[in-house]
């Protein structure tokens, strides 16, 4: 079986036959991600080589990831922010749609926290296999924002409105088991990673093109639960009030 690896800043691809495992690289910030990771998971998810039938997203170190880089919340990113935010949002969305638009099966193997782009990330995928001391939440409003990465499409869809809103307005933490009652994990496992093997192995089994096309048709009957333009006009209504109105 052929292997490869390729390292961008803070994101690692590898490549072992038919399975790609993309890795956030920042383990002493906790996986915290930046405006140029979200730019790079776009370009990796974009040009996933056609005979990888599998992808994992995974963080390394205790923490899948813990949501947006504080320390990018200043400079450069705060005068884009203020100048004309609708690309930059539209630029980051696409790290995150990505993974539903590839027909590769996108699995997120979670451990520790999970929280605001972190847990977005993972609800990003196909299915979610967490370890026991996963935890998952959105903390946009504690910043005055909302979540604007497809998160609250995919949280509706699993748990209706109700427990979406309150988890969203709140920022609780929902623990690993909790998530699987409420539809979020597909499997809480000790071991994530060999329960994610073990996923594969069953997936591997079954005709490429059912499992392409199974995810294409479920793809499209959930787009009712698309939320990528009204998270974007909704957050530029935020930003707006945060930062004054952009000046186009």
């Amino acid at each position: 079986m052929d292997a490869s690896s390729e390292q961008s800043t803070h994101i690692a691809v590898t490549v072992d036959g038919d399975r790609a495992t993309v890795s956030l690289t920042r383990p002493e910030v906790r996986n915290a991600q930046t405006p140029e990771m979200w730019k790079q998971l776009a370009d990796i998810g974009r040009s996933m080589p056609d005979d990888v039938r599998f992808v994992i997203l995974r963080g390394e170190g205790d923490d899948f990831s813990s949501g947006l880089d504080r320390n990018a919340l200043a400079g450069p990113m705060i005068e884009q922010l203020r100048d004309d935010p609708n690309p930059f949002i539209s630029a980051a969305q696409a790290g995150f749609a990505v993974w539903s638009n590839i027909p590769q099966v996108v699995i997120a193997q979670v451990q520790g926290n999970a929280i605001g782009a972190g847990f977005q990330l993972a609800l990003a995928s196909d299915v979610i296999v967490a370890a026991p001391n996963s935890r998952f939440a959105m903390r946009e409003t504690s910043l005055g924002l909302i979540p604007d990465l497809g998160g609250t499409g995919a949280l509706v869809d699993a748990l209706g409105y109700r427990r979406t809103f309150a988890l969203c307005a709140t920022g609780d933490f929902l623990s690993a088991h909790e998530a699987q009652r409420w539809g979020v994990v597909h499997r809480v496992a000790d071991d994530a990673s060999a329960a994610v093997a073990v996923l594969i192995e069953q997936l591997r089994g079954l005709d490429i093109g059912a499992l392409r096309d199974l995810k294409a048709v479920l793809r499209t009957v959930a787009r009712d639960q698309q939320s990528w333009e009204a998270e974007r006009d909704v957050q530029l209504r935020r930003l707006a009030a945060l930062f004054g109105p952009s000046s186009t």
